[in-house]
């Protein structure tokens, strides 16, 4: 799946790099999850799986589960990952295209994290989620937040843009869906992003900018960064959380 500007970042080298360093962050796809909520019909579309950690704690939660990916090294992952495990599909899919796989598996749940600021037209591809969802089918998305933090982070990522909580709720409404809640995540995020991305100008995925070590520091600190989002609000945050319906 290519943009206008020809990038597919699902085989982007950087990307993979990525993968690999999040695999330390169980924690905080578990924070996404329950972010979401926790009632989840089936089936379910993880629509842009990567190389699967945060499909391996969905497939926890709701089945049946279809795994669409593009990549053939994330494809070769995600099958190895999820081999002879009852309920998951993998499918080689270009989510620019993906509305008649979704319409097969009568998907009542579609997740995307992190996927929609690498499209092109994030609302076509949004349109077709809607199409393609079953009668009062629920839409959950996570994006790269603040359009002031852009800087040579978004651009070695691929990120045609960052959200503000407005901003993502105009498309998703656009694309037909009822949005049924928006808001920022991860306040404690922001400043190292900023610092990074805006004044040391890393020109490398952000998670590549950490060790390992630093890594498994955040993860020990992700209840106390949990409960600091629940009392500041959030008003900003490194990403925003989106829960949507088709009515």
């Amino acid at each position: 799946m290519s943009g206008a500007g020809g990038f597919d970042w699902r085989s982007n080298p950087e990307h993979h790099a990525a993968q690999s360093m999040l695999s330390h962050m169980t924690a905080y796809y578990a924070w996404t999850l329950a972010l979401f909520g926790h009632d989840f019909q089936g089936p379910a579309a993880d629509a842009g799986a990567g190389s699967g950690h945060f499909s391996e704690l969905l497939a926890d939660r709701v089945e049946p589960l279809v795994l669409l990916e593009g990549g053939q090294e994330n494809l070769d992952l995600l099958r190895q990952r999820f081999a002879g495990r009852s309920g998951v599909t993998v499918e080689d899919c270009d989510l620019t295209q993906c509305g008649g796989t979704l319409a097969r598996h009568g998907t009542r749940s579609i997740f995307t994290l992190d996927v929609l600021e690498h499209l092109h037209d994030d609302l076509a591809v949004l349109k077709q989620f809607h199409e393609a969802l079953a009668p009062d089918g629920r839409l959950y998305i996570k994006v790269p937040a603040l359009q002031f933090l852009y800087g040579p982070v978004d651009e070695a990522s691929g990120h045609y843009r960052r959200y503000s909580r407005s901003r993502l709720r105009k498309v998703v409404e656009a694309a037909g869906f009822t949005v049924e809640k928006c808001h920022y995540m991860n306040i404690a995020g922001v400043a190292p992003y900023f610092l990074k991305s805006r004044i040391l100008k890393r020109h490398e995925n952000f998670s590549r900018t950490f060790t390992v070590s630093q890594i498994r520091r955040i993860q020990r600190a992700m209840p106390y960064l949990r409960i600091l989002d629940r009392v500041t609000g959030p008003f900003i945050g490194l990403s925003v959380i989106c829960v949507a319906r088709r009515q």
